[in-house]
Parts: structure tokens; sequence; C-alpha cells
């Protein structure tokens, strides 16, 4: 069974370990420690199920970085 790719930004890397090692068996992960790490990923071909995103951030908060055009 394939599993789904999931984009995990945080910045925070304990979070992001957190996530994966709880789900690590239900997805695959892609994790970013910054907004623009994230838009990064999502510039990239690959397609993402879900992104999930801490809401303040340096820089860039969640909200902003879910409203960016990408590709």
């Amino acid at each position: 069974m394939k599993l789904a790719n999931v984009l995990m930004v945080d910045d925070e890397l304990n979070i992001l370990n957190s996530y994966r090692r709880t789900l690590r068996n239900e997805f695959n992960f892609d994790l970013a420690l910054s907004a623009q790490e994230a838009l990064e990923h999502l510039s990239s071909n690959k397609k993402y199920a879900v992104i999930v995103t801490d809401m303040q951030m340096p820089e860039m908060n969640g909200l902003e970085l879910l409203k960016k055009p990408w590709k």
C-alpha cells in the first residue's frame, strides 16, 4: 500500500521529530524548519496529500505560507 506524502512545517525540530516518530508507519514525511523551506518543497514536482504547519513562525506564519502560490 502506498503511503500518502505529508509536509510538516515547524520552526522547532523537536516537534517535527515527534510527529515523524508517532506517524512514521502511516505517512511519508518531508520536514521543513521554516516557511521558506516549505515553499522549496512545494515548488518541486512532489504531490502532498496534507500540509501541517505551525501558525507562529518567524518571518512568515502558517496562514501566510498556505496563502502563497506555489509551482
